[in-house]
C-alpha cells in the first residue's frame, strides 16, 4: 500500500464532506436571507399602509381628511407594533425615516388638537399648521421611496426595454 492510495482517497472524502458543509450552510444562510427579506417586505408594505389610516371623523369629506395620528388604544397598540416591527426587521435608513415621520405626524396632531375648530381654523392656525402639514408630506414621500430603493420596485431599464417600450402603441394614440 502506497501514499498516493490511501491519501488521495481520504483527501476526496474529506474534500467532498467539506464542500457538502459548505454547501449546506450556504443553503441554509440563503433561505433565512429569504425568510429576513419577505418579512422586511411585508412590513414596508404595512409600514406605509398605516401612514393614514385616522380619521379625524367619518363623516368628513375625501378632501379634507387628515392624519392626526393615532387616537385609539387600538390605533396607539397598533403604532407601538409597527414600531417594534420596524426595530427588528428594517434597515436603519428606514427606521430612522420612520422614527422622523412619526415625529412629523405628532407634531401635526399636537398643533391640530390646539386649534379651537380644526374643521375651521382660523388663518393664523393655518399658518402654524401648513409647514408642520408640509413637513409630514416631505417625511412621507422620504420614507416611501426609501422604501422603493430598498425593495428594488424601480429598476432602471436597459436601453433595449426601453426602446421596445416606445415601440408600443399607445392607448391615446
Amino acid at each position: 500500500m502506497t501514499w498516493e492510495t490511501t491519501a488521495l482517497p481520504a483527501l476526496a472524502i474529506v474534500t467532498s464532506s467539506a464542500v457538502a458543509i459548505f454547501s449546506m450552510r450556504s443553503q441554509r444562510r440563503i433561505a433565512e436571507d429569504g425568510r429576513i427579506w419577505e418579512k422586511r417586505a411585508a412590513l414596508y408594505v404595512e409600514l406605509l399602509e398605516h401612514q393614514r389610516p385616522y380619521l379625524a371623523s367619518a363623516d368628513m369629506t375625501p378632501e379634507v381628511h387628515l392624519y392626526f395620528g393615532p387616537q385609539l388604544p387600538e390605533e396607539r397598540a397598533l403604532l407601538r407594533s409597527l414600531t417594534a416591527r420596524s426595530d427588528a426587521f428594517a434597515s436603519r435608513d428606514v427606521r430612522d425615516q420612520w422614527r422622523v415621520t412619526m415625529l412629523t405626524i405628532h407634531n401635526l396632531d399636537v398643533c391640530i388638537s390646539a386649534m379651537s375648530d380644526p374643521m375651521n381654523p382660523t388663518p393664523e392656525e393655518s399658518g402654524r399648521a401648513t409647514p408642520l402639514s408640509q413637513a409630514r408630506e416631505a417625511a412621507l414621500d422620504k420614507l416611501r421611496n426609501q422604501i422603493r430603493s430598498e425593495l428594488r420596485t424601480e429598476r432602471p431599464r436597459k436601453w433595449w426595454q426601453l426602446r421596445s417600450r416606445r415601440a408600443e402603441p399607445s392607448a391615446l394614440s
